[in-house]
């Protein structure tokens, strides 16, 4: 009798549970069936009837059309002209080998100040993992940020400039000079971005530019290194890439070889080790550490021979 009444109160209170879980999902379960009711009758009679006679429906799903050429075509080891000519945020006339100077890499990205959103996340990420930087804008390397739009006026992209330093005045004090705004004529931005591979297109009736978020890391040299197309930048790929790009004048040589083992993977738009090269890595200290401490050995036995005629010399 106690089991019974037992099974009794557990099978009750099973029961209970599932008809107040019945009872809480029944809204959210109307509500998606509301949703679904909408849908269908905001459709078109003929596409009901087709769907209820289970006939084949296109679905617009493809790229709208104003973007479909909006992208990034990255030409690693193209070489960026040194003579484009471009206006700095004080009004100075300056060319791209201003910046291309054969000592730092160069960071380059392509926006506009009165873009509505991409833009501003773009460069607010990038001052982010700026902060988290060990090397330095200015010391290190420099960015060069060239605005899209040629109505864009000297004030206006002081302003942006400004904005945006001020948020690295306590970790790169550096970045005032590091970090230069330029605008310049059409033709020059046409050439620029197609250097850099920069599809974008411009909406006249918005008045907006539909463009991709790019960083094109250059060399010294002015070869285009590599590119990050994301919207946040993990500090240690910012890193590795400025290393890769600096053709050994960023970071220590212990970075040189740990660059060596790391390639750029383009899918997850960050750096993984490359397990062939860090076992040639590890071979090779290994070999190394066993020279080093046979070397005492060996130098000692010959040694020894010198010693034993010495010895019999005395004798």
């Amino acid at each position: 009798m106690t089991k019974l009444s037992s099974h009794y109160r557990q099978a009750s209170l099973a029961g209970f549970r599932i008809a107040r879980a019945a009872w809480i999902d029944m809204p959210v379960r109307l509500f998606g069936c509301c949703v679904v009711a909408l849908v269908v009758l905001s459709c078109p009679a003929d596409a009901r009837d087709s769907m209820r006679t289970g006939a084949d429906v296109t679905l617009n799903d493809g790229v709208p059309k104003e973007v479909e050429n909006v992208t990034v075509e990255q030409k690693l080891g193209d070489v960026v002209p040194f003579n484009l000519p471009l206006t700095d945020s004080f009004g100075r006339k300056v060319k791209t080998g201003y910046f291309i100077d054969g000592k730092k890499p160069t960071i380059i990205s392509l926006n506009y100040s009165d873009c509505p959103m991409l833009c501003n996340v773009q460069l607010n990420q990038l001052c982010k993992s700026l902060k988290e930087l060990d090397l330095q804008i200015g010391e290190d390397f420099q960015i060069l940020t060239i605005s899209i739009d040629p109505k864009e006026t000297t004030e206006k992209i002081r302003e942006t400039k400004a904005n945006y330093v001020e948020q690295l005045a306590s970790t790169h004090p550096g970045a005032a000079d590091g970090w230069t705004f330029c605008t310049a004529q059409q033709p020059i931005i046409t050439k620029i971005a197609d250097v850099l591979g920069f599809r974008y297109t411009y909406n006249a009736k918005a008045g907006e530019y539909y463009h991709p978020a790019m960083l094109a890391f250059v060399s010294p040299k002015g070869v285009i290194t590599r590119y990050s197309l994301a919207l946040s930048f993990e500090p240690r790929d910012l890193r590795k890439a400025l290393i890769e790009s600096g053709d050994g004048t960023v970071g220590s040589p212990v970075d040189q070889i740990i660059m060596w083992c790391f390639s750029f993977d383009p899918d997850s738009n960050s750096y993984t080790a490359q397990a062939w090269k860090m076992m040639r890595l590890g071979g090779a200290v290994t070999v190394g550490l066993m020279l080093a401490c046979l070397a005492p050995y060996w130098i000692g036995r010959r040694a020894m021979p010198n010693r034993d005629v010495a010895v019999d010399d005395e004798t």
